[in-house]
């Protein structure tokens, strides 16, 4: 079945955001889902890719340290998890992201602001990559 050009443009905008090394450290699919209704895949990529992630007013480093400020803040920690590794694909430095999460601290709370430090904290082990002091 032809996919629409909503899933197209949301497909070039997911692989602008997939980590393209020889052993990517994530991956941004939804198969371990589709058994369960496939539709769910055209859901997503159509609407959080097509329609939202493809508006051109932010770039792609802005649009993902907003999505690490709301998942801190919902507790979403499988999904941190993914959108620290696509920001440092995008270009955001690890600084950036633990100072983007340390300012949560005031509007969010010790408890998540640490859990989410321990996400970041995996992930940028998990990649090689350091926190420059």
């Amino acid at each position: 079945m032809k996919k629409s050009k909503r899933f197209e443009r949301g497909m070039e905008i997911i692989r602008e955001y997939e980590d393209k090394s020889e052993k990517p450290s994530y991956s941004i699919t939804f198969d371990n889902l589709m058994d369960l209704d496939p539709e769910l895949e055209n859901y997503i990529v159509e609407f959080a890719f097509g329609d939202i992630y493809s508006r051109e007013e932010l770039n792609h480093k802005t649009k993902t340290l907003l999505t690490i400020s709301s998942l801190v803040t919902q507790g979403l920690e499988p999904q941190l998890r993914l959108h620290v590794n696509t920001g440092l694909t995008v270009g955001i430095t690890p600084n950036e992201i633990v100072s983007s999460i340390i300012h949560l601290l005031p509007y969010t709370g010790f408890p998540r602001v640490l859990n989410a430090l321990n996400i970041a904290k995996s992930v940028f082990e998990d990649r090689g990559v350091e926190v420059k002091k």
